[in-house]
């Protein structure tokens, strides 16, 4: 069997894995040598025909994962792979061998995340040889919080409804979560499946049978995230490049979703064409605060200087670049994390930096 896994719900897409390990090997899975994962971001057809066409030695079946390949092919264009990595040519030798058929011992599985199926020429190509396709798309914000109620179940994990109660001083208080359902605050802080079980199981052992809050899921699961989300938006805001570039490299090497990020940035870019009507109506600080319902003055008062800084030409152009954004990862026009890069790049030029810091 010949089977191609896709999609960004990464913990569906490992247990379907795990799956196929149990039907290779019954009960207590493949054995170790009959397994072989190959990282396909570098492998040559006689690297996979290889593994593929070898009977199974202690197994009564041979599982071979093929990671990363398929993504060597996206963004190329036309059947022979277009002007990016390598061209489908090269792995004729590949397609031919497996057209020719595999051992019905063997389960060949190519794995892969983000994938434009549509576009990938490789994927056309192992489509017309009848390869099964599995697709784990990405789930939406209610399906997530439909998940980790389901999850929660599993792992043992009782959620107590009811608003952050924890004391925090008085300019801190925007850090407050303002959901008053644990399974939808972990939902927003956490929107990849994988890590919200790792998160879960976390939970399930700091709890230890009570019932888990919105100030547990804020203190134990929201910290690191939290903090870091605040670094990339602020970075972005202020125009330290440096800053905003790290903690985006660290968010993405965290699986952070791409869509997810772009709609935070969209969300810190809103209040401040409010502060600006509100500062050409003369409106007082107080005021500001209370309109766009950050009424602490250290929060306040950053939002009334970027919105200064800004400019109504610069926060104009900053939806701009997050509308191409969003457009060009809708349209499968350019990979999703290089078209987030890209606008982080272009909303740092239009940030001035605040008076007292070099640019980066």
């Amino acid at each position: 069997m010949i089977i191609v896994l896709h999609g960004l719900d990464e913990l569906r897409l490992r247990r379907r894995l795990e799956g196929l390990r149990v039907e290779a090997g019954g009960d207590a899975g493949a054995a170790g040598a009959d397994v072989a994962l190959l990282d396909g971001r570098d492998a040559k057809p006689d690297d996979i025909l290889g593994p593929a066409l070898t009977v199974p030695f202690l197994s009564p079946r041979r599982l071979v994962i093929v990671e990363g390949l398929l993504g060597r092919f996206e963004g190329g264009g036309g059947a022979r792979g277009g002007g990016r990595g390598p061209r489908v040519d090269a792995f004729s030798p590949l397609l031919e061998g497996l057209a020719g058929g595999i051992p019905e011992t063997t389960t060949l599985a190519f794995v892969e995340g983000a994938l434009n199926a549509g576009r990938n020429p490789l994927l056309r190509r192992l489509d017309e040889i009848g390869v099964e396709v599995e697709h784990f798309p990405e789930l939406k914000r209610g399906e997530l919080v439909q998940f980790v109620r389901e999850e929660a179940q599993l792992q043992g994990v009782d959620f107590q409804r009811g608003r952050s109660v924890r004391p925090l001083p008085e300019d801190e208080e925007w850090r407050r979560p303002r959901e008053d359902d644990p399974a939808q605050l972990l939902a927003a802080l956490h929107p990849n499946t994988l890590e919200l079980a790792r998160e879960l199981e976390k939970l399930a052992l700091y709890t230890m049978g009570r019932q888990a809050t919105v100030d547990d899921i804020d203190l134990l699961c929201g910290g690191e995230r939290e903090t870091t989300i605040w670094e990339l938006v602020d970075g972005v805001l202020d125009g330290d490049t440096a800053k905003a570039l790290q903690a985006l490299r660290f968010l993405l090497s965290r699986g952070e979703s791409v869509s997810s990020l772009l709609g935070q940035l969209a969300a810190a870019y809103r209040p401040l064409a409010t502060v600006l009507d509100l500062l050409e109506e003369g409106a007082s600080p107080d005021e500001i605060g209370k309109a766009i319902r950050r009424p602490w003055p250290r929060l306040r008062d950053a939002a009334i200087q970027r919105a200064r800084r800004l400019g109504r030409e610069g926060v104009q152009g900053a939806y701009e670049v997050l509308v191409a954004a969003d457009r060009g990862m809708k349209l499968g026009e350019v990979r999703d994390e290089l078209a987030l890069e890209v606008a982080v790049t272009r909303l740092l030029a239009l940030a001035p930096p605040r008076a007292g810091r070099r640019a980066s």
